[in-house]
């Protein structure tokens, strides 16, 4: 009775803490995210922690620094695309002008659907709405957009930074809600997702911040249209496994393609240059060996794009990771932790029949033992003993053990 008792008790609690996290899944999206943050930065402070830098000073120091990169970054991508963005707006109105006066002339397809388009007034008054409500109702929305972007970063930074100074008592706080003889065992695996996830979020974006600025670089250099755009898009596709040079290269060449086929042939070389490169030099010596399954990342890349839309996309491939390394430690090594029991059972069990055929010989050989020789005997059983009930509390030990 007791056991259905706890096991109800358990479903129930599972169940209400899903419906809790599906009720504020925005807030548990950016503590998750503040988490991936303070893994990622960790091994950074932690190599200036090591040369004799303070910890607030080291953390202190890698966020700023982080903060001017992608700042400076950020600041020259936003100059290139608002004028890309502003030039392609005046093409698109231009060739709809083109259209609505030369396709009336042109062959029956073409008069069919030029008789179906308003002119390029009408267009306008139609995007501005009525006395210009839409532009001011869309200029608010976008302005509403920044500002909720930037409080959700400024709520992300602190968080993470708390998590990143303040590691270890953060750890205590959530280990002591486990039971004692598992927590050696949360705190490593804890500390693998940790190190694997902060690897993988490090290796993912320098790898697409490299591919969106060199291949920036060069499709400028050859003359392509919306250089910015472009690479930051590939920067973006980047980050989607196996799709992603597929998604890269299509607009590259089809961009190329407006100015001749030389520079298509070229964006498309470069794309997978540039991808290739990042695939096979760059990615095994900042990630390793370790990949996170594809399949996996796309899965859930769906799910929390349909869930929870950009902030669910950005936490989707360390989300991926992390249970992909918790599947590993749970399952995989658990036949690692069973042998090791199994060893240390057997180690055990050899010393004491060792002990006891000791104390047989003694009685046999009619051997009176000093009072220092009966010391160790039971300073050695002592030990034993202590390590048994260590073992049996950490779950290394079978129960008629204990």
């Amino acid at each position: 009775m007791k056991q259905l008792a706890r096991v109800t008790a358990t479903i129930l609690f599972t169940i209400g803490l899903v419906v809790l996290m599906w009720m504020f899944s925005d807030a548990v999206l950016l503590f998750l995210v503040s988490l991936v943050i303070a893994s990622a930065v960790r091994p950074f402070a932690q190599r200036l922690i090591d040369r004799g830098m303070s910890r607030g000073a080291a953390y202190g120091l890698v966020y700023f620094a982080s903060f001017i990169f992608f700042g400076s970054l950020f600041a020259v991508i936003s100059r290139g695309l608002l004028t890309e963005l502003q030039r392609a707006g005046d093409q698109l109105l231009n060739f709809y002008t083109n259209i609505t006066i030369t396709w009336p002339q042109g062959q029956q397809w073409q008069q069919t659907i030029a008789s179906e388009l308003p002119s390029r007034q009408g267009l306008l008054d139609y995007m501005a709405g009525t006395d210009g409500t839409a532009v001011v109702d869309s200029i608010i929305g976008f302005s509403s957009g920044v500002f909720d972007f930037l409080a959700q970063l400024v709520i992300l930074l602190s968080l993470s930074t708390y998590w990143a100074v303040d590691q270890n008592r953060f750890e205590r706080l959530w280990l002591s809600l486990i039971n004692a003889k598992h927590r050696q065992r949360a705190r490593t695996i804890w500390r693998a997702v940790e190190l694997e996830v902060g690897a993988y979020i490090r290796s993912e974006v320098a790898q697409s911040s490299l591919a969106g600025i060199s291949l920036g670089m060069v499709f400028e250099f050859i003359g392509m249209p919306y250089p910015t755009l472009l690479a930051l898009w590939i920067a973006i596709a980047w980050l989607v496994p196996w799709v992603g040079v597929l998604l890269a290269l299509i607009p590259a060449v089809a961009m190329g393609l407006l100015v001749s086929l030389p520079v298509a042939l070229l964006a498309g070389l470069s794309t997978i240059a540039v991808f290739a490169m990042l695939q096979i030099w760059v990615e095994p010596r900042l990630y390793g060996a370790n990949r996170v399954s594809p399949v996996l990342v796309v899965l859930i890349l769906m799910v929390m794009a349909q869930a929870s839309g950009i902030l669910g996309m950005l936490i989707a491939p360390p989300l991926a990771a992390t249970i992909q390394i918790l599947g590993r430690e749970l399952w995989f090594n658990k036949a690692i932790d069973d042998q090791l029991a199994d060893t240390y059972r057997n180690q055990l069990k050899v010393l004491r029949e060792r002990l006891v055929t000791i104390q047989q010989d003694e009685v046999t050989a009619e051997v009176a033992a000093t009072a220092q020789h009966q010391s160790y005997i039971r300073q050695i059983e002592e030990l034993m003993d202590e390590t048994q009930s260590v073992l049996g509390s950490a779950g290394m030990l079978n129960r008629e053990q204990t």
